[in-house]
């Protein structure tokens, strides 16, 4: 798959899953939007990962109106338009698109639909949409602070710059994505990967996550090469990680 799809596609996280939480609350120490959510997922995450952030993850809220100016911006270099428009036409040569298809709306429409929140190593920046449902808003940031944490240790924006060596950029994103998922479904369950571990329970969860995308109209009526290039560091990522 191509660097700069992939590069986007990273920013879909937040809409992978949809457990409940059954962590406790603590008392919030941080300012500004979400701190209480921040705070209480902040000690778990540490544990979970058996690292300390070195400096507090910093949170903002944003329109969906500047969500999609982002998106839009990811493919507006001419870079990403070669790209992209290279994509294009091989996927409709081997037939994997219907040939009406523009994949660069198409794309941007569909992390729209997708992104609840997002960590921007570049600005070093958790940011959630405004109007998120509260349960959404939640994971999404326990999963995104586990990248601002990964962020803190590996430079996360150095990964997404990988150029010409899809490989390499596919299994670095798997590998962070899959912690950031798999720890992500511990801290919900409590902290304990029982569920995870029993037999069936992981294959349950990874049919839940598949089921939530599902219930998505624009992902439900994307081609399925775009569904399994989206979802394949989250689920393969995990299932490695794990």
């Amino acid at each position: 798959m191509i660097v700069q799809l992939r590069r986007v596609l990273a920013l879909a996280g937040a809409g992978l899953l949809t457990l409940v939480s059954a962590c406790e609350s603590q008392k919030p120490k941080y300012e500004g939007p979400y701190a209480a959510e921040v705070a209480q997922a902040v000690p778990m995450i540490e544990k979970a990962v058996g690292l300390k952030f070195k400096t507090p993850p910093k949170i903002e809220t944003r329109s969906k109106e500047q969500v999609r100016e982002f998106v839009t911006k990811q493919f507006t270099d001419s870079l990403a338009k070669h790209d992209i428009a290279g994509q294009e036409a091989a996927y409709k040569r081997l037939g994997m698109i219907p040939d009406t298809l523009k994949l660069q709306p198409f794309l941007t429409s569909l992390l729209e639909e997708q992104i609840v929140g997002y960590y921007d190593p570049h600005t070093k920046v958790l940011y959630v949409v405004d109007g998120s449902p509260k349960d959404m808003a939640q994971l999404t940031i326990t999963h995104e602070l586990v990248h601002a944490l990964q962020d803190q240790y590996i430079s996360l924006d150095s990964v997404q710059k990988i150029r010409d060596d899809n490989d390499r950029l596919s299994a670095a994103q798997s590998v962070f994505e899959g912690q950031a998922v798999y720890e992500q479904i511990s801290i919900m369950l409590g902290g304990s990967n029982i569920a995870i571990n029993l037999p069936g329970g992981w294959d349950r969860i990874r049919e839940m996550i598949r089921e939530n995308q599902s219930s998505m109209p624009i992902f439900a009526a994307a081609p399925k090469v775009i569904q399994e290039t989206l979802i394949f560091p989250y689920l393969s990522g995990a299932e490695f990680y794990r």
